[in-house]
């Protein structure tokens, strides 16, 4: 019996791994993209969810001190001279104390963490430009800088923490200053205007760019611009997906 076989067409050795070689190439060019993209869809994501339940309780603070929205507590001493807003913190010191213990009772805190517990982890956090660190435990509103007698990090179910509030800590131009983290020191990148931000209802040095340094102030003023997703050093881009 004679057997006969047709002809087929394969590939051959080379032209597989000549393929394969093209394939590599080309998820190398492609890869770290979509790693950053998906870095980058992560933080937004955590960014809204964070600054959502932190606006939505401070505009009930607001509302229970019979202000229409949180930014207007900025008027308690944000529109008085300068050389009259020492005087004014400390006699309302009571006041933001009130403020302060309320917005905290708004949020189901899992846990506290003072600054020297903080700092003794030497977790760094750095700034918008990635040019400069300070450890974690000298965040506004965690170290014992401000009005308050009771300062501290909390932690939220959700992973994020958020600091207590500061009150006019530069004045008038500072506002009401709250710090929050939405994925927890525990969790990178631990930098300004990533996963870090300020809130604040003042004006005082909001700075965010990466075209300098601009040490720990470089961040301050990120939230605006990452609310808006605008980005702070070219406005006719996005901010989220310019972080990368």
């Amino acid at each position: 019996m004679e057997h006969h076989y047709k002809n087929t067409n394969g590939f051959t050795l080379a032209e597989v791994l000549i393929t394969l070689g093209i394939i590599g190439v080309v998820a190398a060019m492609t890869l770290p993209s979509l790693i950053n993209q998906y870095r980058v869809k992560q933080l937004r994501t955590a960014f809204m969810r964070s600054s959502s339940i932190i606006q939505n309780a401070m505009n009930q603070t607001a509302s229970e001190f019979g202000y229409g929205n949180f930014k207007e507590l900025n008027n308690i001493c944000g529109t008085l001279p300068e050389s009259q807003t020492s005087s004014c913190l400390n006699s309302n010191k009571q006041l933001f104390e009130d403020i302060n213990s309320d917005l905290l009772s708004r949020f189901n805190k899992l846990k506290e963490m003072k600054q020297f517990t903080l700092n003794q982890q030497r977790i760094k956090v750095y700034n918008f430009s990635g040019m400069s660190n300070i450890l974690y435990g000298e965040l506004y509103g965690v170290g014992g800088y401000g009005i308050l007698d009771k300062e501290g990090l909390y932690y939220l179910p959700d992973g994020t923490v958020i600091s207590s509030l500061f009150f006019f800590y530069h004045g008038k131009y500072d506002g009401l200053t709250m710090t929050f983290d939405t994925n927890g020191p525990s969790r990178g990148p631990n930098r300004y205007g990533y996963d870090i931000f300020i809130y604040n209802t003042g004006t005082w040095y909001k700075l965010c760019t990466k075209k300098q340094d601009g040490g720990d102030y470089n961040g301050r003023g990120c939230y605006d611009y990452a609310i808006k997703d605008v980005n702070p050093d070219d406005n006719t881009k996005g901010y989220w997906d310019s972080l990368y």
